[in-house]
């Protein structure tokens, strides 16, 4: 069961919901929640449910001792947590194992395990290990981060186990932010996924260095490689949505797993974007530990390539996950050594640091490393996405026109545009730009509640009835300071009508930045819900339409 099935939408969210509120104590409320991470687990498969079991168990022990042990100790426990992990990651290369079993993966193994190991990290550092296993089974098997992540940890939770809030605000945001999540996942991830595939078909891609006419042109294999470029970004930061709603709802705050990686400027400040609660465990649990940023460059250099290995591995079991993994090694070390030499040169040349900061290069700067960062991420997901060895090789060859018969084709040009609004929607939904219009219209709310403020003030201290002019001297609408002198001394004729249309025209703009500040706030939740449901209805439609296809499909 997945978080964007109709199972989960129509039944056990709901289900969930329901039980949530009904128990008013802490206690209760928190009886209901492992129950149904228990349940949601449980419908994943017993193996899944009883690793996950005994890994709990036992981290929960070896944590109340880990402060006291040594550190041989310490890295044996880590190493038994990822026994499993690693077993079940790498079957597909042991022989002697039942077919059923070869390459079988646990539901969520690879992030549970690495909550897990927080735990146990975070106990040896001197945080304190928890007495109540109720409470740590809670955090263990917590159904909205099991899946997609983010990687939890516990301290991050601890306090909201034993006390949180919850009011229907927090209920209604939930809601809004599960419900763009699923949106985001059926309507946009999975046509994008759909459609990438539908430019080059996998099996097509293995075999683009036969003859014929069989040759996929040169933007169909980039506009394949785009739309995969925005399906998992749009995939994996919806089920982050959908997580954070999920806790929202019930009081716990589930921390951000994505910020627009897509505009980042490097692809160190990409890694600051993408997956961030990865990237904090690698930094905080293993590279600061052997040592971060105060060893010598060629120590830092070592550490980093050990970090990016254990990254590719953890994203999957074959090679291309490791040559993504080294690919990222090698983009952050040359810009680490980039940094390097222009510091460097900052030194010796100090006139340049002015140069290099001043405003007309940096408007000339920041476009063109936001284009190379985004070209070097778009190949990153050709080295993510293609597992087979020949199709990769062949994928990258077609972007150089070795093995491609022509620049575009009639099928590709069909596709673009019959799907050009969801490119267009999709990219959208890749940056802040809607992120960047909620916090206006919160700024605007913010400046509505001020001015009834004052309104309320006012009438208190018996000023009642002069509001107008002060929202005019608030807004800089008076007529003689906006307009200038001449509006202030008597017109006649030509003159005249130009003052009354000038003067007309203010008077409209005011009205609206009034009515804007009084009722902006209500229009803004309005619309959010309106947004909320419209979003719900078309994931139950998508829902729906991906239930009864094969049932049409198979009746005709």
């Amino acid at each position: 069961m997945q978080f964007s099935e109709m199972i989960f939408v129509g039944g056990f969210l709901p289900l969930f919901l329901i039980f949530s509120f009904l128990r008013r104590d802490i206690k209760g409320k928190n009886m209901v929640f492992l129950f149904f991470s228990l349940l949601f687990l449980l419908f994943q498969g017993l193996i899944s449910l009883s690793i996950l079991a005994l890994l709990s168990y036992y981290s929960f022990f070896i944590g109340k001792r880990m402060e006291k042990e040594s550190r041989t100790f310490f890295a044996f426990s880590i190493f038994v947590l990822l026994l499993p992990l690693l077993f079940f990651k790498y079957s597909i290369y042991l022989s002697a194992l039942p077919l059923w079993l070869k390459g079988f993966m646990p539901f969520g193994i690879s992030f549970y395990t690495f909550r897990l190991i927080t735990y146990l990290a975070d106990c040896r550092k001197g945080e304190k290990a928890e007495e109540n296993f109720f409470h740590f089974a809670m955090y263990a098997f917590a159904f909205p981060v099991l899946s997609q992540g983010p990687i939890l940890r516990y301290k991050e939770m601890r306090e909201e186990i034993e006390d949180r809030e919850w009011d229907f605000d927090k209920l209604s945001r939930g809601l809004y932010r599960f419900s763009f999540g699923l949106w985001k996942k059926l309507l946009l991830a999975d046509s994008m996924g759909k459609l990438s595939n539908s430019f080059l078909p996998l099996e097509l891609a293995k075999g683009l260095s036969g003859s014929g006419n069989t040759l996929p042109s040169f933007m169909a294999v980039f506009l394949s490689s785009l739309s995969f470029m925005l399906q998992i970004y749009l995939d994996f930061s919806a089920y982050t949505d959908m997580a954070i709603g999920i806790g929202e709802m019930v009081g716990f705050t589930i921390p951000e797993n994505f910020h627009y990686p897509y505009e980042a400027k490097s692809v160190r400040d990409f890694w600051r974007r993408w997956h961030i609660s990865l990237s904090l465990f690698f930094r905080d649990y293993i590279y600061i530990p052997l040592g971060g940023n105060r060893l010598s460059f060629p120590r830092r250099v070592l550490n980093l390539f050990l970090i990016w290995i254990l990254t590719g591995m953890w994203h999957g079991a074959s090679f291309n996950f490791i040559l993504w993994g080294l690919y990222f090694f090698v983009l952050i070390v040359l810009e680490l050594m980039g940094r390097k030499a222009l510091h460097r040169l900052e030194t010796l040349r100090p006139e340049w640091k002015e140069k290099m900061t001043s405003s007309r290069l940096k408007v000339l700067k920041e476009p063109v490393l936001h284009i190379y960062t985004l070209f070097a991420v778009y190949l990153s997901w050709i080295l993510f996405r293609y597992q087979d060895f020949q199709a990769l090789k062949n994928v990258l060859k077609a972007h150089f026109f070795l093995n491609t018969e022509a620049f575009t084709d009639e099928k590709t040009l069909l596709l673009l545009r019959n799907h050009i609004f969801l490119f267009i929607l999709a990219i959208f939904f890749s940056t802040s730009f809607f992120k960047k219009m909620d916090e206006a219209w919160g700024e605007l709310m913010m400046r509505g509640r001020l001015r009834k403020e004052r309104k309320v003030k006012r009438e208190r201290e018996g000023f009642y009835g002069m509001e107008d002019n002060d929202d005019a001297e608030e807004e800089g609408e008076i007529v003689c300071e906006a307009s200038g002198s001449a509006f202030c001394e008597p017109a006649t004729g030509e003159a005249h009508r130009r003052h009354l249309l000038a003067l007309r025209k203010i008077q409209i703009k005011t009205k609206w930045k009034i009515f804007l500040l009084d009722y902006g706030e209500k229009i803004y939740y309005f619309v959010k819900l309106a947004l909320a449901l419209s979003a719900l209805a078309l994931s139950f439609a998508a829902m729906a339409g991906q239930s009864y296809t094969p049932f049409l499909y198979n009746q005709f």
